[in-house]
């Protein structure tokens, strides 16, 4: 059945989901910043800073105003960084509020946060702010091995949505195709603790691939990234079986493999000689990792918290982006730790 659906953010992945709900039937109204997007989706049916070259289906109506975006969506995707989250959500709270109300609605609204990303400033999950700030909706969370490139291009892929049961089928409806398959889930901390975690690990890859280094070694640090997710999944309270998933190794895999991949460019170009500042002011895109990275650094002093699980990878990460350390020097550290039972 088609339904009226919003999607806030129109960069690579909000505009690859637009479309696809937009070609399942639906009738999509896309939030897009700068507004000079949406003028350019209404004249020439393309987004002249994302994908440029692909043509965007007659269903996707694009505006700059928020309210107008949400008004009676029944389903609201949520595809922002998570350095802009809180800005955009606290900038227009009313239109927010009016639609998590629900007004006229039979059932509540379904908000699917796909951020893969960590708040800063303080220290938060997404599901968690979200949930505090917009108790009325029910909160939904997608990820999974999705590279925008790829899926806009209709190459098979697939995800999970992971949340309350009723609000997690609505997405899986509306989203499933023949080129998209999406699951349901309901371990969405597990969800979103892997979806953030994997960029750091990607970074990581990335200087792995910067170093020339060889498969063996982008393997052994896929692997024990694996394991230090699965620390942080438990300590949060999730299910450490969801990173058997498509939210765990199976993201955690394309992005530490794929040159498409933000963070992998990151880590690549940062061992290769070029600054942080350089390498993000050339892209056109958010590398979740740099923040997500930062934030795991700060999380346990922040919060004051004892029994932090051990990170390695994450902290090398930290300090090979924030505080410019070789990432020879970095891998040194973590082949020299001591001798311990895997």
């Amino acid at each position: 059945m088609a339904q009226r659906v919003a999607v806030i953010g129109a960069g690579s992945w909000g505009t690859t989901l637009a479309r696809r709900l937009a070609l399942n039937g639906h009738q999509v109204v896309l939030h897009c910043y700068p507004p000079a997007i949406a003028e350019g989706i209404r004249t020439s049916r393309r987004n002249p800073l994302y994908f440029p070259q692909v043509d965007l289906p007659d269903g996707i109506a694009a505006t700059a105003d928020l309210a107008a975006a949400l008004h009676d969506a029944a389903t609201a995707y949520l595809v922002v960084p998570s350095r802009f989250l809180r800005g955009l959500m606290e900038s227009d709270m009313a239109a927010w509020r009016e639609w998590a109300g629900g007004a006229g609605q039979a059932e509540r609204p379904v908000l699917c946060n796909c951020s893969k990303g960590l708040l800063l400033n303080p220290t938060q999950r997404t599901d968690e702010w979200l949930g505090e700030l917009l108790p009325e909706v029910e909160l939904v969370h997608l990820a999974g091995p999705n590279l925008a490139a790829e899926v806009i291009a209709d190459q098979p892929a697939a995800a999970v949505a992971a949340g309350p049961p009723r609000a997690a089928a609505v997405v899986q409806q509306q989203l499933m195709c023949d080129v998209y398959r999406v699951y349901t889930g309901s371990d969405i901390v597990g969800v979103e603790v892997a979806g953030f975690y994997k960029n750091i690990i990607a970074i990581a890859a990335g200087a792995v691939a910067g170093l020339q280094l060889g498969s063996n070694t982008r393997a052994v640090l896929i692997t024990r990234g694996l394991a230090e997710m699965g620390r942080l999944v438990e300590y949060f309270g999730g299910d450490a079986r969801t990173l058997s998933g498509l939210a765990g190794v199976g993201d955690l895999v394309v992005t530490c493999s794929s040159p498409l991949s933000r963070n992998f460019q990151v880590g690549e170009r940062r061992a290769m000689g070029q600054s942080v500042a350089q390498i993000l002011r050339e892209m056109t895109q958010v590398a979740e990792g740099v923040q997500a990275s930062e934030a795991v650094h700060q999380w346990p002093t922040e919060h004051g918290l004892a029994g932090w699980p051990e990170l390695p990878i994450a902290e090398e990460v930290y300090r090979f982006v924030h505080e410019g350390i070789d990432a020879a020097d970095a891998i040194q550290r973590l082949m020299r730790r001591p001798p311990r039972a895997e």
